[in-house]
């Protein structure tokens, strides 16, 4: 088996009744999560999980994201998303996804950037003290095109506003990604009155804590760019740019 083939994982999943929204589309968060759990899954069976980066007091974290969404599919609808490992440098690892239909039609493309931290720490690690992911990734970029340079101090106004409570918290302590992505979707409909969105650009910046306040805005000078932004800290906790159909 050639290495490219070899180092592709696919996971294959049914729509079901939970993952789409009230227009019979698949939910962003809902996207993220199968996304999610083909990476998770997908590193767990190379050896560099959590099962076993947790044994190092490490773990992965998503940076940033860029999602290209060229139809969310529907309810029941069958799908299948390819992972894989496509470049490694020193502080980052990247990831690459693909979300197919019927018919090989492909309905999402998303190239991802994770780091890994230590859980006692919370700092970040160096690549090189998990050189094997080297043997593991495929020089096979999914979006060529470089994550959105946006600027962060902008003028916001806010949507709405949240507490970090336990059912939004991993077992990296800290909220997990795909909560993040309800936020973005809410925020989104608030703003446009749909999520019919076909480009998403999301960057992790401080992690979300448990019992933390957390205030959601919109750019008054760019459509489309969405923060979450710890109340009374100054501390961004995501910055996001969406494009609409």
């Amino acid at each position: 088996m050639e290495k490219k083939e070899k180092y592709i994982w696919q996971e294959d999943f049914i729509v079901d009744w939970e993952s789409v929204s009230m227009d019979n589309r698949m939910t962003l968060s809902a996207l993220m999560r199968i996304l999610l759990q083909g990476a998770t899954n997908h590193a767990e069976a190379m050896g560099f999980g959590f099962t076993d980066t947790s044994k190092e007091d490490l773990s992965w974290v998503l940076l940033r994201i860029n999602l290209k969404i060229d139809r969310l599919p529907s309810w029941q609808e069958k799908i299948s998303v390819f992972t894989w490992p496509s470049q490694v440098k020193a502080l980052t690892a990247f990831r690459e996804f693909k979300v197919v239909g019927k018919d090989k039609e492909v309905l999402c493309q998303a190239t991802s950037e994770w780091s890994v931290i230590n859980l006692k720490t919370r700092r970040p690690q160096r690549m090189e003290g998990l050189q094997f992911i080297e043997n593991h990734h495929v020089n096979q970029p999914n979006l060529v095109f470089p994550f959105p340079k946006i600027n962060p101090k902008m003028d916001f106004k806010e949507i709405f506003s949240l507490k970090i409570h336990y059912s939004h918290i991993d077992m990296n302590g800290h909220a997990n990604a795909v909560k993040y992505f309800d936020w973005l979707s809410d925020a989104v409909y608030e703003q446009f009155g749909t999520n019919n969105v076909s480009f998403v650009f999301f960057n992790y910046y401080h992690e979300c804590m448990l019992g933390e306040n957390i205030s959601i805005g919109k750019s008054t000078e760019e459509p489309g760019v969405i923060r979450g932004f710890k109340t009374g800290e100054d501390k961004m906790t995501f910055l996001a740019k969406v494009e609409m159909r």
